[in-house]
């Protein structure tokens, strides 16, 4: 799991539903073949060893495609169907979880972790809202001394005691008082897996399965578990410094990334996800609105990053692109990088993987992004 992940646009939303059903498009025959192009571009240059891409507005889906392989050793082609890690694409995925959690009436956003987790330090002054804004002001336990520890840290399999624990232990654990500032916090995320377990009574992944993935028919997305068979399975790779030339990602145990980043998924899943939970078909209006609300801090202000406002709901950033709204968010894992995100007002969808974790490849399907953005929304 990346360190840190990159947040995108700066601008806010209007209420739910926020995406209705596919609006006319002009003829997109060169903007597809244009985009074909590029993607195997991508891997002829050897950037990374495949990508998986899937295109939707409103209800249809209007390009999806994978470029090259989902598996080197085998030279397994990437296709569509490929399922893939998300990293923090997951963290929107445990928000709605809880929101539908506190729908149920098992919780309160408003609750202090102390209610679920009474030894945790500090817990009575950590909400569960703050901790999904990432304003609670838990460090980062990814954040580890050196690569190599943080990469060593990942591989063995673990309760979820004892990655409390783990959070309980890690340097910086409280980096400033709740509600003073805003820092993204994969410890906030790992904890509220720990939330979820004890308000439904079930294993984190088991009541995402079962208030998320099955009611919408994801049926490629699941917490992941590298001890499972899954059906066309990708693999993650890490860069050289050779162009085409990969090594096998450092394994990492999905029970380290927890709640905060552990699910696969496919890009049609990822796109089918977004236009259900922005097409008012997973939340109340009023939870959504919620969930797209940016945070503000104690005194009401937006919070800060470089001179510029951080507009940053519930496990989703939300912003403007091209003068348009944009609500998405970026995942990192060992092995895979990966992007979602949509425009509301036109119901433009898009999402992308690529099997690599580091490198060129991450800017150049960004462009491929942006070509598609341009080419729809003009």
């Amino acid at each position: 799991m990346n360190r840190r992940q990159a947040l995108f646009g700066l601008a806010g939303l209007a209420a739910a539903p926020l995406i209705g059903g596919a609006r006319q498009v002009q003829d997109t025959g060169d903007l597809w073949a244009r985009i074909r192009a590029m993607g195997e571009a991508i891997i002829a240059e050897g950037l990374t060893p495949g990508l998986q891409i899937s295109v939707r507005q409103g209800a249809e889906v209007v390009f999806q495609q994978g470029f090259g392989q989902a598996n080197v050793e085998t030279a397994t082609p990437m296709t569509a169907s490929s399922v893939l890690r998300i990293g923090s694409l997951t963290k929107q995925f445990t928000a709605a979880t809880l929101l539908l959690l506190e729908a149920e009436g098992r919780l309160s956003l408003t609750d202090p972790l102390s209610r679920f987790l009474p030894d945790f330090p500090r817990a009575a002054d950590l909400t569960l809202e703050r901790m999904l804004d990432h304003t609670s002001g838990l460090g980062n336990y990814t954040d580890a001394a050196s690569l190599n520890t943080f990469l060593q840290a990942g591989r063995p399999d673990r309760s979820m005691a004892e990655m409390v624990e783990i959070m309980k232990a890690s340097p910086g654990l409280q980096a400033f008082e709740p509600g003073t500032g805003w820092a993204y916090s994969n410890t906030a995320y790992v904890l509220l897996g720990a939330v979820i377990e004890k308000a439904s009574e079930r294993r984190y992944d088991v009541a995402m399965k079962e208030r998320l993935f099955t009611p919408l028919g994801l049926n490629d997305t699941a917490v992941d578990d590298a001890s499972q068979i899954v059906a066309q399975r990708g693999s993650g790779y890490t860069p050289t410094l050779a162009p085409g030339v990969f090594q096998n990602a450092s394994f990492i145990s999905m029970s380290y990334p927890g709640a905060a980043g552990s699910m696969r998924s496919t890009t049609t899943d990822l796109c089918r996800w977004h236009q259900a939970l922005l097409g008012g078909k997973v939340l109340s209006a009023a939870a959504l609105a919620r969930m797209l609300t940016p945070a503000t801090l104690a005194d009401g202000s937006l919070p800060m990053q470089g001179g510029s406002p951080i507009r940053y709901g519930l496990g989703l950033s939300i912003g403007e692109a091209a003068g348009r709204s944009l609500i998405s968010h970026s995942g990192g894992i060992q092995g895979f990088s990966a992007y979602l995100g949509s425009y509301p007002d036109n119901g433009l969808t898009v999402a992308t993987i690529v099997n690599v974790d580091g490198g060129p490849a991450g800017a150049r399907v960004q462009a491929m992004r942006v070509a598609i953005r341009d080419g729809l929304l003009s």
